[in-house]
């Protein structure tokens, strides 16, 4: 099974619907329990798709298409938030310094997304922590791409 498969076994709760709109603009849509992923896109964009659309069935309150109030944009932008720490998420890093993934393909391959969002969530994580911080006896360093070291 890929990164897909077992994200949406993993959600019972929620009916996912394959669509095709002929545009990589539109990843997908929540409605209630239903999530409608666009299957124009690549299999790492759906599961990038899918991870933000259930943090939007988790998270998000009402129709914020749109985005026209400031409310509706920080609804957006925290469930891009969560979706980007669930899909690549800091114990995740530090499994791939251990087994030596060091370049992005394969740090993007491991997660199952594009490098595109690999380096989405590594902005992610620089607004939400800062450029240098520790992680479960790991010193990150975001300051030029993605640097980990053990602390002793």
């Amino acid at each position: 099974m890929n990164h897909f498969e077992i994200l949406e076994s993993a959600r019972p709760d929620i009916d996912v619907k394959h669509v095709v709109y002929p545009s990589n603009h539109w990843g997908g849509c929540c409605i209630n329990d239903d999530v409608y992923i666009n299957d124009y896109l690549s299999q790492p964009e759906r599961y990038e798709a899918l991870q933000e659309e259930i943090a939007h069935h988790d998270y998000t309150v009402g129709n914020i298409v749109k985005e026209n109030t400031h409310s509706d944009r920080q609804q957006e932008k925290m469930a891009r938030s969560i979706a980007m720490g669930r899909t690549v998420p800091l114990d995740g890093l530090i499994y791939c310094y251990q087994h030596n993934l060091w370049e992005a393909d394969e740090i993007a391959d491991y997660f199952g997304v594009t490098i595109k969002y690999l380096y989405k969530a590594l902005d992610n994580y620089r607004e939400k922590r800062g450029l240098q911080f520790s992680y479960h006896n790991y010193l990150f360093n975001l300051t030029n791409g993605l640097k980990l070291c053990p602390i002793n």
